[in-house]
């Protein structure tokens, strides 16, 4: 690990990823700031950790509200000093195993306020700070399989997903260059309070299920590093390539009529696709 974080900000901390996120952090002597809506179930679970001698601190935060979220950031600041490692892990499934046109908008505005918008206000107030800080940091998006993978009555869902996907790829990107690490965590089931009873089709979940544990541990793992896409479910590798193989599917259609008559007009050949290569079983 090239990152000794002594400080961390985990958003949606009460229950799941992120409680098991803080946990992680917290048994490494990390001092956590715990973020979450729901105030009760936050406080005690700050409440056993710190009966188990972490060193976290409960603030109960609206996160789809931006100035909350930058309120937050100067708590976590003026609480700490400096932060070293952010979580954006907050999240909610939203309608699963209905089709797009049953799915109230109302309801799937409310999905993209936590898994898409939630994201990028707590993005937005706390990266500045971080490369203000000067030092090595580590944001962590919490995105999911179904940023890649999407099965049936998932829209809203995976919609959200993709849209964390884009802005985390979009981050790393502009930090570039700078000491401010970003990863994106893909998890596939996870048996946590969100999804446990939950009926959602397989195509959309995968045919694995992991502990919260394993997942905090991939991101443990990762702190510091370069790895920007973190996998922890043992299908990934599956479900990635079955998607990406559709896709060059698609790449070695004709080519389009019109076009093949434009660029022999010009003189020019026109490009074909490149020839897929055998699939493969790798990660």
């Amino acid at each position: 690990m090239h990152l000794h974080p002594r400080t961390a900000v985990v958003t949606g901390a009460a229950s799941g990823i992120g409680l098991a996120l803080t946990a992680r952090l917290a048994r490494a002597g990390v001092k956590v700031l715990m973020a979450d809506i729901q105030g009760d179930a936050l406080r005690h679970r700050a409440g056993e950790l710190a009966a188990r001698g972490a060193d976290v601190r409960a603030e109960t935060v609206d996160l789809t509200d931006a100035d909350a979220v930058q309120a937050l950031a100067e708590t976590a600041y003026g609480t700490f000093g400096d932060i070293d490692v952010v979580c954006n892990n907050a999240g909610v499934v939203g309608p699963v195993g209905m089709p797009l046109w049953e799915v109230p908008p109302a309801r799937m505005r409310e999905v993209f306020e936590v898994n898409h918008w939630a994201h990028v206000h707590v993005a937005r107030a706390f990266v500045p700070r971080l490369l203000a800080g000067g030092r090595p940091a580590h944001l962590v998006h919490t995105a999911s399989m179904s940023a890649f993978a999407v099965g049936s009555g998932s829209a809203a869902y995976a919609a959200s997903k993709h849209a964390d996907l884009a802005v985390a790829r979009s981050l790393r990107a502009d930090l570039a260059g700078t000491p401010v690490r970003v990863s994106v965590l893909c998890p596939g089931r996870v048996d946590t309070p969100l999804v446990r009873g939950l009926a959602a089709p397989r195509d959309a979940t995968g045919d694995t299920t992991v502990t919260a544990g394993l997942v905090a541990e991939t991101v443990w793992d990762a702190l510091g590093s370069d790895r920007f896409y973190l996998f922890t479910n043992a299908d990934a590798a599956t479900r990635l390539r079955d998607q990406f193989d559709d896709v060059r599917r698609h790449l070695t259609s004709p080519v389009h009529p019109t076009q093949e008559t434009l660029w022999n007009a010009s003189g020019q050949t026109p490009p074909t696709a490149p020839r897929p290569n055998p699939p493969t079983s790798g990660g």
